[in-house]
This record gives structure tokens, C-alpha cells and sequence, in this order.
């Protein structure tokens, strides 16, 4: 026989284990044959065999001798999963009310490296009910496709909003569509919000990476502001006539110069946003080497 460890620890005695993955290997057996092929004593493979029918896991084929059948390996998984899921479920509801303490919304998560926070951020969309905002780049994007995707068929809304070229039927997507966007940041942001509840969010530095989760209201409330502001902002450059299809980085930032001018914003105030300050320093950067 088999390793039967797996589904010991899956609730099966050992007895129960044996006689079910003996039935699963050969199909339909009556108890004798049962009692010979799973090494279960005939004393007692008759009352594992009569617990297996009453939990729905054998099948009881009446006659004279009474035959046997086991329920579909992957039914009886897809069963347990269920029942696994429910029972920690309600276990989580059990433990809450005898702590008498509401759940903490407030503590704030660092996780580190970007596969761990892919990973959180597919669990959090997979679980959004209503609405999901996301800011995020063409790598992070194709990561999380599958999981957008999903949500697109259960009803979410989704707002994306890019500096890259992103489409996605289903979603309403804001692209800035620049062709190297790459070269205007010194970081790649992500940051996702779900059901204006709970927020993901930080900079893609490879396994460095250190992203923030939380449903903490006021940080939820501010990655919220950071993508509606992003997003009126692409809208008032379109309705201006900035955008075009095309766009590179140097076009992106002569028109952000242009529209500075045209605001009054000064150098005084725009030098602190770094997508002026990194780039500004590039510039220096380079002329610096030109005079050298």
C-alpha cells in the first residue's frame, strides 16, 4: 500500500485511509476483497467500510455479496476544501466573539520583495467586491492580468491608471501611452486600492522591495487621492490638446513645462515633485559632462 499519511492528516484514520485508496486503485471490491487488498482485519473492515458510506465517501452496491465504490478522488478534494474553508471560517468567528475584540484596522504590513507583494496584490483584487483602483506599470500589469481579469467577470469595476502604454477590455484604463516612460522616474510605483477599504502600495526595487499594506483609513484615503489626482490630471492635459499617441518623455516633460507656465507654478514648487527633480538633475547631469 500506498502512503496514506496525507489523507490521515486530512481527517481519515489509518484504517479509513487504507480502505479508501484500496477501492480507488481497484474500483469496485466486496469486503472480503476489500479486507485483502487494504490490509484492514475482515473484524473490523466492515465498520470502517459502514462509516466511509455514511460520510458519502464509499458507495454500497446492494446484493448478496454487497459491492463497493469509491466517490471521485477529485470530488471528495473539491469536498474537502469546502469544508476545510468553512470550518476555519467559522472557527475565526468562534475565536473573535470569545475575544470580544473587534478586528484592528489600523496596524500597517511591510512586505518585502516584489514576488510577495504580486502575490498579495492578486489575493486582495481576487477579493474585491465592488471597485479597484490601480496604479501600476506594464511588468506589474502582466503579472496581475489573470486576477484583473477575474474580477472583470464577477462585476468589479476597475480603474487603471498608467504612464505606459496598458489596455484591458472591462476596465476603464488612463494611459499616458509615453513610449519610454521608463526614463522619467527613478522608481516603479504600485498601488492598488480595494473596495475603499484596504490599500497595497510602494516601489518596485526587485527583491528589495519594501510595499505597505493597510487598512488604516487615512493611508487609504491618501493612495485614493494620489490615483483620483493622477487621473484628473491626465484628463485636464487631454482636454488641453497634450496628449497624442506617441508620446515620449521629453514631449511628456515639455508639456508639463508648458502647463507650469501656464498654471504659474513656479520652479520653487515643482522642484520638490521628483519626477522634476530626477529629471532635472539628469539634465545637469549631462551638461555637466558636455562642458567636461
Amino acid at each position: 500500500m500506498g502512503d496514506t499519511s496525507y489523507l490521515e492528516n486530512l481527517g481519515f484514520s489509518q484504517n479509513e485511509a487504507k480502505v479508501y485508496t484500496a477501492l480507488l486503485k481497484n474500483k469496485l471490491l466486496n469486503g472480503y476483497e476489500i479486507a485483502k487488498l487494504s490490509g484492514v482485519s475482515r473484524s473490523l473492515v466492515y465498520e470502517v467500510i459502514n462509516r466511509l458510506v455514511v460520510k458519502g465517501v464509499l458507495f454500497r452496491l446492494e446484493g448478496e455479496p454487497s459491492y463497493y465504490t469509491p466517490l471521485a478522488y477529485g470530488k471528495l478534494i473539491e469536498r474537502m476544501k469546502r469544508e476545510h474553508e468553512n470550518n476555519i471560517n467559522k472557527a475565526e468567528e468562534y475565536l473573535r466573539n470569545l475575544a470580544g475584540e473587534e478586528e484592528s484596522h489600523d496596524y500597517v504590513m511591510n512586505i518585502v520583495g516584489i514576488d510577495k507583494t504580486i502575490r498579495k496584490a492578486a489575493v486582495l483584487i481576487d477579493g474585491a467586491q465592488e471597485e479597484i483602483s490601480l496604479s501600476v506599470w506594464q511588468e506589474e500589469f502582466m503579472l496581475l492580468k489573470g486576477a484583473l481579469r477575474r474580477a472583470i467577470e464577477r462585476g468589479v469595476k476597475i480603474y487603471l491608471f498608467t504612464f505606459e502604454d496598458i489596455e484591458m477590455d472591462g476596465c476603464v484604463v488612463f494611459s499616458y501611452r509615453i513610449s519610454d516612460a521608463s526614463q522619467l522616474f527613478p522608481y516603479r510605483r504600485l498601488t492598488l486600492v480595494v473596495d475603499s477599504d484596504q490599500c497595497l502600495t510602494g516601489e518596485n526595487s526587485g527583491d528589495r522591495s519594501v510595499f505597505t499594506y493597510t487598512k488604516n483609513h487615512a493611508i487609504v484615503s491618501l493612495a485614493t487621492d494620489e490615483i483620483v489626482l493622477n487621473i484628473f490630471w491626465f484628463q485636464y492635459m487631454k482636454k488641453k490638446g497634450y496628449l497624442c499617441a506617441g508620446n515620449t518623455a521629453k514631449d511628456f516633460l515639455h508639456d508639463i513645462e508648458n502647463m507650469a507656465k501656464e498654471l504659474n507654478i513656479g520652479s520653487d514648487m515643482t522642484k520638490n515633485l521628483m519626477v522634476y527633480d530626477f529629471q532635472r538633475r539628469m539634465h545637469g547631469n549631462e551638461e555637466g559632462l558636455r562642458e567636461r
